[in-house]
C-alpha cells in the first residue's frame, strides 16, 4: 500500500480541521440578521434560516427565546441552492420585510422527499439548536402552516414538555387519539372553515383528540343555515377545569391552555392573517414552561458555574435553604436527583461530553431549568 507523504498527510489534516472549524460557526449571523445557513455548510440536520434578535449578544451570557418555524410542502427542498424557497410564508417572509423578533428564529428545510418534520426530526433539530445557541430553554415556540402545521403537531408529539406554547396552522397531520396530555400544553390552532385543501376537520380532530370528552370542539361553533359558516370568525375556548368548550366572536387567544380559531373567509391561507396579527405574537412570547411569581422567582435564583464546563460545576443559590438539583442528559435519562445547598460541586464532566439539562425545583414547587454543555 502506497504511503501518504508526510508533507502531504499534513496538509490532509489541516484541511479538514479547517473544514470542521468553517462549519462549526453557529450563531453564523449578527444580531439583526437573518442569515442562510445551507445544509453542506452546517452540522445541522437541515439547511435552515438563522435569525438573531436585535439585542443578541453571544459573550453576554444570556439566553434567548426560541421560535422553530416549519414550513409547508411547497418550501421543501435540498437545504442548499433552494434553500430561499422558505422565505415564502410566515415568519420569514416578515423578517425579509423587516420585522423584528424578540427571539432566535430558526425556519429549517425540510428535504424534498418529505413535506413534513416527524417528531424524530424535531427532536434531532431540536438538540442541535440548544447545543448551539444560548436558547432559555423555558420559551421554545413551535409553529407551522400547512404541512408545517402537520410538523407542529409532530414536535408536541415527540416532547410537548421541550415546548412553551404552540401555533399549528391549517395543520397537515394529527396527534394520537386519545392526547389529553397536551392540555398541559398552551396552544392555539387556527384554520379557515372553507379550506379546501387540508379541510377544517383536520385541526378539529386534534381539538377533540386532546380534549378527550368525547365531544366536538364544534358543538359550541354557530354554523349558519345548512351547517354552513357562521357570519364571523369564531373562536373556541377550552376549560381544562370543567372540561367544557365555549365560542366567542373574534379571534381570541387561550383564556386557559387550548382554543380554536376558525376563520370565516379564505381558502387554503389561514396563515397570513395569523402570523400578521399582533395579537397572536404577544400571546405566544407570554408563554413559559415555567411562569414564576416574584416570591417564587427569589427562591429559584440559582446559578451553575463555570458553563460550559470541561470538569466540575459548582451551584450557587442565594437561599440556605436546600433545593433539589435534576440532571438529564439529551435522551431523558437522569443522571443526578438530589438535594443541593450553596456552593455544592458537583462532577458533571464523569458523564461525558455533550449537553445536559440541569432543573432546580424550590421547596414551593417551582422549577426553573438550565442548559449545561460539558466539553
Amino acid at each position: 500500500m502506497k504511503s501518504i507523504p508526510m508533507s502531504q498527510s499534513c496538509i490532509f489534516i489541516f484541511l479538514l480541521v479547517s473544514s470542521q472549524l468553517i462549519m462549526a460557526q453557529a450563531p453564523y449571523g449578527n444580531a439583526g440578521e437573518h442569515t442562510a445557513v445551507t445544509l453542506e455548510n452546517t452540522y445541522a440536520p437541515n439547511g435552515y434560516y438563522e435569525y438573531l434578535p436585535t439585542d443578541f449578544d453571544q459573550s453576554s451570557g444570556n439566553t434567548y427565546a426560541l421560535v422553530l418555524f416549519f414550513h409547508g410542502k411547497g418550501e421543501r427542498g435540498d437545504g442548499n441552492s433552494n434553500l430561499d424557497k422558505v422565505l415564502k410564508h410566515g415568519p420569514p417572509k416578515l423578517i425579509e420585510n423587516g420585522t423584528d423578533f424578540p427571539a432566535i428564529v430558526i425556519s429549517a428545510q425540510s428535504p424534498k422527499n418529505s413535506g413534513t418534520f416527524s417528531p424524530s426530526d424535531f427532536t434531532n433539530l431540536y438538540e442541535y439548536i440548544i447545543a448551539n445557541y444560548p436558547i432559555d430553554l423555558n420559551r421554545v415556540y413551535v409553529t407551522g402552516l400547512s404541512a408545517g402545521g402537520g410538523s407542529t403537531w409532530n414536535a408536541l408529539r415527540a416532547d410537548y414538555t421541550k415546548i412553551a406554547a404552540a401555533i399549528p396552522i391549517c395543520g397537515a397531520g394529527g396527534v394520537n387519539d386519545p392526547s389529553g396530555f397536551l392540555q398541559q400544553t398552551p396552544i392555539w390552532a387556527h384554520h379557515n372553515f372553507s379550506d379546501g385543501t387540508v379541510g377544517r376537520g383536520q385541526t378539529i380532530n386534534n381539538m377533540n383528540r386532546i380534549a378527550n370528552t368525547g365531544n366536538s370542539v364544534m358543538e359550541v361553533y354557530p354554523y349558519g343555515t345548512g351547517g354552513t359558516v357562521a357570519d364571523s370568525d369564531y373562536t373556541m375556548q377550552f376549560d381544562t377545569t370543567s372540561k367544557i368548550w365555549s365560542s366567542a366572536i373574534g379571534i381570541n387567544s387561550p383564556s386557559d391552555k387550548m382554543s380554536f380559531t376558525l376563520y370565516r373567509n379564505g381558502g387554503h391561507d389561514a396563515w397570513t392573517k395569523t402570523y400578521n396579527n399582533q395579537d397572536v405574537w404577544d400571546w405566544l412570547f407570554a408563554q413559559s414552561l415555567n411562569t414564576l411569581s416574584t416570591e417564587e422567582f427569589v427562591t429559584i435564583s440559582t446559578k451553575i458555574y463555570p458553563n460550559p464546563t470541561s470538569g466540575n460545576i459548582i451551584i450557587k443559590t442565594q437561599k440556605t435553604l436546600e433545593e433539589k438539583l435534576e440532571i438529564y442528559d439529551t435522551v431523558g435519562r437522569k443522571i443526578y436527583d438530589r438535594m443541593v445547598t450553596n456552593n455544592e460541586v458537583i462532577d458533571i464532566a464523569s458523564h461525558g461530553s455533550g449537553i445536559y439539562i440541569a432543573k432546580i425545583i424550590t421547596s414551593l414547587g417551582s422549577q426553573n431549568s438550565f442548559k449545561i454543555v460539558v466539553r
